[in-house]
């Protein structure tokens, strides 16, 4: 049980193809990990999918967290280690994103909308050395998740007020940005706008404006 959800049976993989315009099926993929954290947003880089997820040590018995990834062209499952300061911290205070093409995970110092929480940074993806811890944040003003970053180095955090504040971490000020939903319901996404000519044998895209686009749900 997860989330008030049951789930029985393996997980499965569906990929959506724009040319056919239908849902397949990826079969000979097992998954092994405990990913409890798929029905939250997951982090897109490199055309690969990444997710928190959590394995049981073989030597030890104890669980230990990990990333896992799902490659989309070439539809293989892999892992990605987190650092030692991460790898025994429970999925539940752990949350995934990007801080611009890097992979980032936040660590919170207990379950979300704790006393404070680290940003973590991949610099280099793929290498288990590049993991760097890029901000400590205490969380003050009723600041709860950190949802995204912004172009200018801050942090946007949700709050217990269920707005969204954006955090200076040079200052340590913060700012209402005056959205207002559910705390832990907001999500942040970068997007790019293309310009894309489709038959079925071909896809050809011209060029592309960079933003990001906020969500959240209002009660």
């Amino acid at each position: 049980m997860n989330d008030g959800f049951v789930y029985s049976g393996a997980p499965e993989i569906e990929i959506y193809s724009i040319n056919s315009g239908v849902w397949r099926r990826v079969v000979g993929v097992e998954i092994k990990n405990c990913m409890e954290k798929f029905l939250l947003p997951q982090a897109f880089v490199n055309g690969v999918v990444h997710w928190i997820a959590s394995d049981v040590v073989v030597n030890g018995g104890d669980l230990w967290s990990l990333v896992k990834t799902f490659s989309i062209a070439n539809e293989v499952l892999g892992e990605i280690m987190l650092p030692d300061a991460l790898v025994g911290v429970t999925t539940t205070n752990l949350s995934i994103m990007l801080f611009e093409e890097s992979l980032v995970v936040v660590k919170y110092g207990c379950e979300i909308g704790g006393d404070s929480c680290e940003v973590w940074v991949m610099k280099q993806y793929g290498v288990l050395e590049s993991w760097s811890r890029l901000y400590h944040i205490n969380l003050v003003a009723g600041m709860e998740k950190v949802v995204g970053f912004r172009n200018n180095g801050e942090v946007l955090f949700s709050t217990r007020r269920n707005d969204l504040v954006s955090y200076d971490p040079n200052s340590g000020r913060n700012t209402s940005l005056g959205i207002q939903g559910i705390s832990s319901l907001f999500y942040v996404q970068n997007y790019r706008v293309l310009l894309i000519l489709f038959n079925r044998n071909n896809v050809s895209s011209g060029g592309f404006l960079g933003g990001m686009e906020v969500y959240g749900l209002n009660e």
